[in-house]
């Protein structure tokens, strides 16, 4: 037997070419050589379940101790560091930075380098060798833009007293258009910009919508209207009579007067009629970009925020021109950031926001990039570096409507289309005249010189002293209120009748008296600065400003003496 396992090893479970078998396969093989009636097979058969127990415990042991292997080598391995990848300046070489450190390091097969991105992160082992991309990070600080240096490089921070750094783009921003004031969000490193996020205060926050305006539906303000006119419409309508003169196109304009009667307006009507003409005249599809601006929304108490704010508010401004947009830019309020610069609560903002806006002003070319319209009713308090020529170029007085102009106003408000009192329209010769008819007799009686229209007593440095009636103080805002009320009145007496009901005289005039008495458009107390904002008064001729009721009540009030 011993030459035949010699001739034929693998036939009783000895290795050959093609492997190692079991020691179980060996013994199977070995017993199955033995005759059937051999005295042996059934010991052997006993035993052999013995040496399949042993193995399955050397297989189970052998097992556990690979995995045990596994777990010494996880917790006694370094741990792998995250890097920024920042591009590849040579074959098989890649540039990254890791904790503020840059490297050259090498690329793992296994790693495309072509398909890493700048800005993405790597997984770097102990040996600075990438192993592993983990893409775009999708958290990490932010901060705002505060230059575009080139195509590839930013500069960021500059707010609030940080210090100001360079970024590059990353992949995802390369088409990305930048501009000052946009935030993003940067790596850990702070070495690349990796997303353009949305802040809450887009520059759209500052939009206005124009509704259609041409001049006819600003009443009340001829003077006004015409002057603004012949500055915007002049220049275009006639450029070459204007270039053979060399006259100066203006940059700004200045709408001040009382509270209340259409200098918004007359900016939203500007926006309207100038992109019109300027559609008209090129062919192209252009509209107005009308950016309303409320004063007090740019103050802010970061120093140097503020003048942030300006700088993004004119870079908008300019973005929207190349985008073919006809950008308008409304400050109401101004004289609340456009004040002299004197002592005063905000003297510390006004004193680097006033040449921030002038610096910005100086840089425009006039109604060709930005159209600058000013509204205030307190003119003398803008600061006169704003107001010089070649900033602001015209002023406009937007005053009071006289009794023609309310007229228009009320006009404009009471349309055709309106339900009014049967007894308005009977014996008329058309619906137009009796609302005509209404308007005239409604502004007889508001306008007359009657003790219940008195509203104001004001006394002279002279000594002399002046009756103001509501009519003085009358606005189109005012009016506006009055026609509203009048048609709460009709609707209310429309429900209580189950009728249709319309518009009468009485309503207006009832309207017209509450919009008064409850004084939500006058000052609560006799203080003469706030009197001042509503009337044509020279503030230095003035001494003292006493309201009707005020006087009524010292006549009502007993006398007091000693008995």
């Amino acid at each position: 037997m011993s030459d035949e396992w010699n001739q034929n090893p693998g036939r009783y479970g000895a290795p050959n070419d093609e492997g190692q078998i079991s020691l179980l396969e060996a013994f199977d093989r070995a017993v199955a050589l033995l005759p059937p009636d051999n005295f042996a097979r059934d010991r052997l058969m006993a035993l052999r379940a013995e040496i399949a127990a042993q193995e399955e415990m050397v297989g189970d042991a052998r097992e556990m101790i690979e995995k045990l292997e596994q777990v010494i080598k996880k917790v006694t391995s370094p741990a792998n560091r995250i890097g920024t990848f920042l591009g590849s300046p040579e074959r098989d070489t890649a540039q990254i930075v890791v904790g503020g450190a840059d490297y050259y390091c090498n690329v793992d097969p296994r790693i495309s380098l072509a398909r890493l991105q700048k800005g993405t992160r790597v997984l770097v082992n102990e040996a600075y060798v990438i192993v592993g991309d983990l893409g775009f990070e999708t958290a990490g600080p932010v901060t705002k833009i505060a230059e575009v240096l080139s195509d590839d490089r930013l500069r960021v921070g500059a707010e609030h007293g940080t210090q100001s750094l360079v970024l590059q783009r990353s992949a995802q921003l390369t088409k990305t258009p930048l501009k000052a004031g946009d935030d993003v969000r940067v790596d850990a490193n702070y070495r690349v910009a990796l997303e353009l996020l949305a802040t809450p205060q887009s520059r759209d926050h500052y939009l206005d919508i124009v509704p259609d305006l041409p001049w006819e539906k600003v009443g009340g303000q001829e003077e006004a209207l015409q002057a603004i006119r012949d500055a915007i419409e002049l220049p275009l309508l006639h450029e070459e009579l204007f270039q053979k003169f060399q006259h100066a196109t203006p940059k700004g304009f200045l709408l001040y007067g009382p509270p209340g009667c259409g200098k918004t307006l007359i900016g939203k009507a500007t926006a309207f009629n100038l992109t019109k003409q300027l559609r008209n005249k090129s062919g192209a599809d252009m509209r107005e970009y009308f950016m309303h601006i409320k004063g007090p929304e740019i103050l802010n108490m970061w120093v140097g925020e503020s003048e942030r704010m300006v700088r993004e508010i004119f870079a908008t401004a300019r973005e929207k021109r190349r985008e073919g947009y006809m950008p308008f830019l409304f400050i109401d309020e101004a004289e609340s950031i456009l004040g002299t610069r004197r002592a005063s609560r905000y003297s510390s903002i006004l004193s680097t926001l006033v040449p921030m806006f002038c610096t910005e002003m100086d840089g425009i070319d006039s109604l060709n990039e930005v159209v600058i319209i000013l509204a205030s009713n307190r003119a003398d308090l803008i600061d006169p570096a704003i107001l010089r020529p070649g900033r602001i170029d015209r002023k406009i007085k937007v005053n009071r409507p006289n009794k023609t102009g309310a007229r228009e106003i009320y006009r404009i408000y009471l349309t055709d289309n309106l339900p009014y009192d049967s007894g308005i329209i009977e014996g008329a010769e058309s619906k137009a005249a009796a609302i005509e008819a209404l308007i005239d007799r409604s502004l007889e009686t508001q306008f007359a010189k009657r003790e219940e229209n008195r509203l104001l007593e004001v006394t002279l440095r002279s000594g002399r002293k002046e009756a103001l009636y509501r009519s003085d103080v009358i606005s189109g805002a005012i009016i506006a209120s009055v026609v509203e009320r009048a048609k709460a009145m009709a609707i209310k007496r429309s429900i209580a009748s189950g009728n249709e009901e319309g518009i009468s005289e009485a309503d207006l005039q009832v309207a017209f008296n509450a919009e008064y008495l409850e004084n939500e458009i006058l000052p609560a107390t006799d203080i003469t600065e706030d009197w001042l904002k509503l009337i044509d008064y020279d503030p230095d001729n003035v001494v003292k400003i006493s309201p009707v009721r005020l006087i009524d009540r010292a006549k009502a009030k007993p006398s007091s003496g000693v008995i």
